[in-house]
């Protein structure tokens, strides 16, 4: 990667848990989105209903501006993510907000664990050498309740 320092999500944003995939409480959209905004990081936002794992993959292709493909087989969503860079040729540093992923828990907890488990691994292979077209890839999880606390809580 270029100029940018390669600062994990859990770094700008003390008080988020996980790692790859990190959770975070749907009261802290705003605070995540600015400290984000503010490093620097693209942000891509998963919109709409994701309370099953198709409709799930199909929002995070689209917000992640992937090929079709990538939103109706798990195959080609893999494939799609390891092409981050053909997608965000601008950015090098992408962070997907991922807004009610707590609906997916609720209706789909095994889809959610897939899909969450394709998004980590994502971002484990996507940078880790710092090659020409590596990204800084994580995503950030809005999910209530399911003991995901707030930021202040986590301070406090």
């Amino acid at each position: 990667m270029s100029g940018r320092q390669r600062t994990p999500v859990s770094r700008l944003v003390p008080g988020l848990t996980g790692r790859g995939v990190l959770l975070a409480s749907p009261a802290d959209v705003e605070a995540v989105r600015t400290n984000l905004a503010a490093d620097g990081v693209a942000l891509a936002e998963v919109e709409g209903a994701t309370d099953a794992m198709r409709t799930a993959q199909a929002a995070i292709a689209r917000a992640l501006r992937l090929p079709e493909s990538g939103g109706r087989n798990l195959d080609a969503l893999v494939d799609a993510l390891r092409d981050l860079a053909v997608w965000w040729p601008e950015d090098e540093r992408v962070v997907l907000l991922w807004h009610d992923a707590g609906r997916l828990v609720d209706a789909d907890l095994p889809g959610f664990l897939i899909l969450t488990e394709i998004l980590r691994t994502a971002t484990s292979e996507l940078g880790p050498g710092g090659r020409i077209g590596d990204r800084q890839f994580e995503t950030v999880a809005f999910v209530e309740r399911h003991g995901v606390r707030t930021i202040a809580e986590a301070s406090s």
